[in-house]
């Protein structure tokens, strides 16, 4: 019998690698950021950087999940594969093959043995097939929660760099007007402004600011609305994500947790 690959293995090396290397980028450039900000608050032209590297890190991040996001359909597959298994031993099992040798001069029907020895063979790689792929689909679906786990925590270290140009911009209208340059200049408006670019897949995307968060450098997140007009999931607020980021972002957890 030909050696089934394990999936899981491929899987892994390819997740790891990419897994190593954002981790690597994103921690390494978020200590590089804060430090702008350690004994005082960085330049103008200085904060025009930072929130640019700080956006293309979030873009780093939410492309990854993507990819794994991918890769949770492929472990879909897997159930389509072990339940055609399942049924196909299901039915060999079923089949009324007598367990008795009858000599054929005593007027009874034998089976030859050779003919119970196929169905033997059949199962034993049937079942072996079958636990390759049980093992395959939890191993995949191991990998992408562990990354998945590893890429919510990078986000974390990118929130440490949006309270820092937060307490910056309250002390420096300043820097807290390149805050608010970097965000676009359209109408969002207290409820959003849905329009034909801020539709995915049945939902109704908004910007919308944070009633909570300091005048002088507003925060702002995305939401999703469902066909009634109930927000069914909201993104993470932002001081410096522009609209592109913050729309990605709220996609992405579409895909991940109401597909």
């Amino acid at each position: 019998m030909a050696k089934i690959p394990q999936i899981s293995g491929i899987v892994a090396r390819q997740v790891g690698a990419i897994q190593g290397k954002v981790t690597a980028q994103v921690q390494g450039r978020v200590l590089a950021i804060l430090s702008k900000f350690t004994n005082q608050c960085p330049t103008s032209k200085e904060m025009q950087i930072i929130i640019s590297q700080r956006n293309n890190l979030l873009k780093v991040i939410n492309s990854f999940e993507s990819r794994l996001n991918r890769l949770k359909g492929t472990a879909n597959k897997f159930d389509r594969v072990i339940s055609t298994l399942k049924t196909a031993i299901r039915v060999i099992k079923n089949i009324p093959l007598p367990t008795a040798i009858i000599p054929p001069m005593s007027g009874g029907l034998g089976i030859p043995i050779k003919i119970l020895t196929t169905y033997s063979d059949a199962l034993i790689r049937l079942n072996k097939y079958l636990d390759v792929l049980e093992a395959d689909k939890e191993g995949v679906i191991a990998i992408i929660n562990s990354t998945s786990n590893t890429l919510a925590n990078l986000k974390q270290r990118l929130t440490s760099v949006d309270l820092a140009i937060q307490e910056c911009s309250k002390q420096s209208p300043n820097l807290a007007s390149i805050v608010a340059e970097a965000q676009p200049k359209e109408n969002t408006g207290s409820e959003g402004t849905p329009d034909s670019n801020y539709e995915y897949k049945g939902y109704k995307l908004e910007i919308i600011q944070d009633p909570n968060s300091p005048k002088i450098a507003p925060r702002r997140f995305a939401i999703a609305k469902d066909r009634r007009g109930i927000v069914v999931l909201k993104g993470q607020p932002s001081f410096s994500s522009s609209t592109d980021v913050l729309l990605e972002e709220i996609k992405f957890r579409i895909d991940n947790q109401l597909s």
